[in-house]
């Protein structure tokens, strides 16, 4: 499920992918879409009352990878899905939290793991009390729903931070105020979790006079084999948000303290196949695959 066409990496790999495999798959914009509850007339994809005029016949399994930025019609959707007994990878709890970068901080802060200093504000006016609070400029400030770096900011004056939140501030959204850690202090690392298991790691550098380390920003990558530790920590925030394939990033501060900044329920992995030689789309493939046959079995 996908806002995106063919031409967008993610999706033309899995394309690929899936016919190396053996397997037929399509694509689902949910904005083409129109869901029926009907109590009396067949729907063209129907289970019970629920049904929705796909451009195909009804899928096995739904990969949701709208992002953050899914609206509540993508939302709709996914329950409608649920309704027809289709399985979803990954399922609306864990798209839920991962989609709103506030509440996957609560949720791994709940569950014990480290993230960075973080404050939430929805008012202009609140934004100088999270600059006291996580000790002065400068500080970032983040969307809720940014994807790939952007709706990230880092803001050093009160001048700047009038700007900026005037223009980007919405208090029914709300925003992100962090502790700003120097690009020289730190390593940023990616982990993508398919599953229970570790499908590979990267350490991004961010370009010259950028403090942003993402791919979708030019970053550059470099494949690493990570410690334990920080496998685990992944592991263990994949399973905290209740998601099973999910990109996990990092801050490594100076000394080795893992904090994790983010978990993406859609990860694009156009970076992290460059940089490893893995094929992570057919693995994403395989395990999609495997799970839905085993959740056939066991029904």
């Amino acid at each position: 499920m996908s806002v995106n066409g063919v031409d967008f990496h993610p999706n033309k790999r899995f394309m690929d992918a899936a016919i190396l495999s053996g397997h037929k798959i399509q694509l689902i914009n949910p904005y083409a879409i129109t869901c029926t509850m009907d109590m009396e007339k067949e729907g063209f994809v129907q289970s019970s009352n629920f049904s929705m005029d796909l451009p195909g016949p009804a899928p096995h399994v739904i990969l949701p990878r709208q992002g953050s930025p899914m609206g509540e019609y993508g939302f709709v959707l996914l329950r409608h899905f649920v309704r027809m007994k289709i399985p979803l990878v990954n399922g609306i709890e864990g798209v839920t939290i991962a989609k709103n970068q506030y509440i996957t901080l609560q949720t791994l802060g709940g569950a014990g793991i480290e993230v960075p200093d973080t404050c939430f504000i929805t008012r202009i006016d609140c934004f100088l009390k999270a600059v006291d609070h996580l000790g002065g400029f400068p500080v970032i400030a983040k969307q809720v729903d940014g994807m790939g770096g952007d709706g990230v900011v880092k803001i050093e004056t009160r001048t700047q931070a009038a700007s900026f939140l005037d223009a980007h501030l919405n208090p029914l959204k709300g925003m992100l105020v962090q502790t700003f850690i120097p690009p020289k202090d730190r390593q940023d690392v990616r982990l993508l979790v398919i599953g229970d298991r570790l499908a590979g790691a990267m350490v991004l550098e961010p370009l010259p006079g950028d403090f942003r380390a993402n791919i979708h920003q030019n970053g550059r990558a470099t494949a690493i084999d990570p410690p334990k530790e920080w496998v685990d920590l992944a592991l263990e925030a994949v399973r905290a948000c209740h998601l099973e394939i999910a990109g996990v990033d990092m801050i490594v501060e100076k000394g080795g303290r893992p904090l994790v900044v983010e978990v993406n329920y859609s990860p694009g992995f156009r970076g992290l196949e460059a940089a490893t030689g893995r094929d992570i789309a057919q693995e994403i493939i395989e395990y999609v695959t495997f799970v839905t046959l085993n959740k056939k079995i066991a029904r």
